[in-house]
């Protein structure tokens, strides 16, 4: 395929980064000669790359429209529909990518795609022969750790996120995906300091300091996910979700006056937000106040019925009064219905049966103790053996 001279130097462009030069110069070739198929495949490229699937889509199609063999862009083609749901174009993909001259793009897009429907497996041989076709694509080792992940080959899969990394020290992604492994392997001080370097990468990428204020919280540093909150508010003055965060941080660190404020400012702006309330309620109750918890927790639990902390909250209020046992099981065996394997439930209704039907209590009590929480999983063994004829 001949290449045309302002087809080539929008291909430097495009590889120096220059993405608005770079169109310019593909459409300019394109005007020129309207079955430029280089520039065509190029623009096309660009396109994806900007993730504008429409345009991508706009001008593959041109493309096939000139060539109707033409591997790649059927390749790009049968992707975007691919992951769109079409299940069907994974066969095309695969004999695609099966040609004895397949070139890059078809593989990687038959492992994408696999990826994409969740086949782990089989996509893990396909991006391994895109990565060894273009070694070191930042891209591909990306979507390598994903497949990787997905197949719980953890150890794989962090290794191949800080390789995509390495190979582009601009990019926050794979950062944020490396972190979110070493949380589930339980490395969350290690997760903490990757996803802080993600947020040196992209300091204007929100979802990073919500999930670095998630993370603080989670190894009980309060304050870091204070000032992780308040950054988050600066970017997004008007989220209700901020501003939840911020008070969800202040009262982790103990600061309860100030939560109770900035909880209050959140719930102005999402009045109708269950988690909220329930936030809100923990501080009341901290403060000594369980009359405004209790008017909270029911507001919680009347606008979405399915919210198992509230009703759980509310279920612990009223069983730490005399004779609250049954308005606690009337709300539990309520949120059962919705969530049928929620261990806090199970263990409050346990606790809320104990005194009445201690069999149902003991198999209540016997659901608690699959808890991943270990809280929970402890206070349910207690039970059970409170429970359990002598």
């Amino acid at each position: 395929m001949a290449v045309s001279k302002l087809a080539s130097s929008a291909a430097r462009l495009m590889k120096q980064g220059l993405l608005k030069e770079a169109a310019r110069d593909f459409e300019r070739a394109i005007e020129q000669d309207p079955k430029d198929a280089s520039a065509l495949l190029g623009l096309a490229r660009l396109r994806l790359a900007q993730h504008d699937e429409t345009a991508a889509r706009a001008v593959l199609q041109r493309l096939v429209a000139l060539h109707p063999t033409h591997p790649e862009a059927l390749s790009h083609l049968a992707r975007l529909d691919a992951e769109k749901g079409d299940a069907r174009q994974l066969d095309l993909l695969a004999a695609l990518a099966a040609q004895p001259k397949a070139g890059f793009f078809e593989v990687i897009n038959h492992g994408r795609a696999l990826l994409g429907h969740d086949r782990y497996a089989a996509a893990i041989p396909e991006l391994e022969r895109a990565l060894a076709l273009q070694p070191g694509n930042a891209q591909t080792l990306t979507y390598l750790g994903m497949a990787l992940q997905g197949d719980k080959q953890l150890d794989r899969a962090l290794r191949r996120y800080l390789e995509a990394a390495e190979a582009n020290k601009t990019e926050h992604l794979p950062l944020q995906l490396a972190a979110r492994v070493q949380l589930l392997q339980g490395h969350v001080g290690a997760a903490i300091v990757t996803l802080r370097q993600a947020i040196l990468r992209s300091p204007r990428e929100t979802a990073l300091f919500r999930e670095f204020a998630s993370l603080c919280l989670m190894a009980g540093a309060p304050e870091a996910a204070m000032r992780a909150a308040i950054e988050l508010r600066l970017q997004l003055p008007d989220s209700a979700d901020a501003i939840y965060l911020h008070g969800i941080s202040a009262f982790v660190a103990g600061k309860d006056e100030d939560a109770d404020r900035i909880l209050r400012e959140a719930l102005a702006k999402a009045p109708e937000s269950a988690p909220v309330r329930v936030a809100l309620a923990k501080v009341r109750r901290k403060l000594g106040d369980d009359a405004e918890a209790q008017t909270l927790l029911e507001a919680a639990v009347a606008t979405d019925p399915s919210e198992a902390g509230a009703a759980n909250d509310l279920a612990v209020l009223h069983l730490s009064r005399p004779g609250g046992a049954a308005a606690a099981r009337a709300i539990l065996t309520e949120a059962l219905k919705h969530h049928p394997d929620d261990a806090g439930v199970h263990l409050n209704l346990a606790l809320a049966l104990a005194d009445s039907d201690k069999a149902q209590a003991l198999t209540h009590a016997r659901r608690a103790q699959a808890s991943t929480h270990r809280d929970i999983r402890e206070q349910a063994e207690r039970l059970v053996t409170a429970l359990s004829p002598r």
